[in-house]
């Protein structure tokens, strides 16, 4: 594989091969080559490491400054759109799948070649030659700057990007994190750091990724060893309600962190959010749950909260007690929206204006 100075390390989720993570971001710190990296990958690590991928793609100033050589990509093809949406459109850029299974990750139908290879021991054979020192620079100074305007637009409030990027810091690499689908996944990608000593994450992903949620989390809490911590919206959790049972029967311990919008939080980010007056009854579905009697009814331990520090002090309550507690964050769905946006459009002016 010929490796050109300036290339990309796309690496998605991977749960086959336990040591891929470090070989994946060995390799893109050697070859001097962005590491975009979902949090699923375990790869979101190393110097080499991208973290605020999501929001930096959504910039067109900083895509047309980018434009890599080669893709190199491993494991499953990454959530953020943002990302999909750059892949799908570099046109003639060679794009390398190393895909031992034949998963065929590329519903874009972008992937110049299909290697049935390890992963692993392919990206160790390789010997970059040397790079552009300037390429991996340009990536890792706009996600500094990116990583900056997170810190400042999230500081001091109660938010959802800002709990699952506190969760990302908090937990250590003992710890699993497993994240429902829908807004959990995304704002992990799109708003946790990079960096080596955080926890392993876990995910249902697909279509039917909402189904056994809770029950998913407590099979990892059965089958592992260090605490257990599920973040999950209301929808999931109502969805797989019955899954705590688990935490009686089983006597297991799961720290249950759940965000609750009271309803579908994720569609108010797709066009049809306003559009009718049949959006909240049938799309966004409120649903009005007390899942304070949830956690009654099933034996667990409850704690709601208010702010950050909140749910830093329940966190550590509950994953000192034991047994399987529930810590409710409340959020609203269209303040949701807005900070999305609001952060979103402070990271493209940083990085707009930065010079190059």
């Amino acid at each position: 594989l010929e490796l050109p100075a300036r290339g990309v390390v796309v690496a998605g989720r991977e749960e086959r091969d336990g040591d891929l993570a470090e070989v994946v971001a060995g390799f893109a710190a050697r070859a001097g080559y962005p590491l975009l990296a979902d949090p699923l990958s375990g790869a979101r690590r190393g110097a080499a490491a991208i973290a605020h991928y999501d929001l930096l793609l959504r910039d067109p100033s900083f895509v047309d400054g980018v434009r890599p050589q080669l893709i190199i990509r491993t494991g499953d093809l990454p959530t953020s759109k943002p990302l999909r949406t750059w892949l799908a459109g570099l046109g003639d850029v060679r794009q390398v799948a190393l895909d031992p299974e034949g998963a065929w990750q590329d519903p874009a139908a972008v992937v110049s070649e299909r290697l049935a290879v390890d992963p692993g021991s392919t990206l160790t054979a390789l010997t970059p030659s040397a790079g552009d020192p300037e390429w991996l620079a340009i990536w890792r100074a706009a996600d500094t700057r990116a990583a900056e305007v997170i810190g400042r637009e999230l500081a001091g409030e109660l938010s959802e990007p800002a709990v699952a990027r506190a969760l990302g810091q908090w937990l250590g690499p003992e710890a699993t994190l497993f994240v429902a689908s829908s807004m959990p996944i995304r704002d992990l990608e799109t708003f946790m750091a990079a960096g080596d000593e955080g926890p392993r994450m876990l995910s249902n992903r697909g279509t039917n990724g909402i189904d056994g949620t809770v029950s998913s989390a407590f099979g990892v809490a059965a089958a592992g060893s260090g605490p257990v911590v599920l973040l999950i919206g209301d929808v999931a959790l109502a969805h797989d309600v019955g899954g705590l049972l688990a935490a009686r029967r089983l006597g297991l311990s799961l720290t249950i962190v759940l965000v609750n919008n009271d309803g579908g939080g994720i569609f108010h980010f797709l066009p049809v959010a306003g559009q009718t007056d049949a959006f909240e009854e049938h799309v966004a579905t409120p649903h009005g749950l007390r899942f304070s009697l949830a956690a009654e009814l099933y034996g667990c331990g409850y704690e709601a909260v208010s702010d950050l520090d909140g749910l830093h002090g329940a966190l550590r309550r509950a994953l000192r007690a034991p047994g399987t507690s529930i810590i409710e964050v409340p959020s609203a769905r269209e303040a949701n929206l807005a900070i999305h946006h609001r952060v979103a459009a402070a990271v493209t002016d940083a990085v707009s204006a930065a010079p190059r």
